[in-house]
């Protein structure tokens, strides 16, 4: 009994994943403009051309630099 209400309240850790579950993430999901994947911890992955590195917007990271980014753009446009 103790068992099975320890599986029921375990919480599956997020995980890196590798570059391999990553393609094969994006071609069952077609998902080629943003990479959206809760299940994925890392915060930088491949591009889907294979070309350079991009973000997983799912990642809690994502959020907070698009707010310091636009925070930065609002400052330059009207304190400077």
């Amino acid at each position: 009994m103790i068992i099975s209400t320890v599986k029921r309240g375990m919480v599956l850790a997020k995980r890196k994943w590798t570059i391999e579950e990553v393609e094969e993430y994006r071609r069952d999901h077609n998902q080629y403009f943003f990479y959206y994947n809760k299940e994925d911890a890392n915060f930088l992955v491949p591009k889907a051309n294979g070309l350079g590195k991009t973000n997983n917007w799912a990642h809690p990271l994502s959020g907070v630099i698009v707010i310091v980014v636009l925070a930065l753009m609002v400052y330059h446009a009207f304190f400077k």
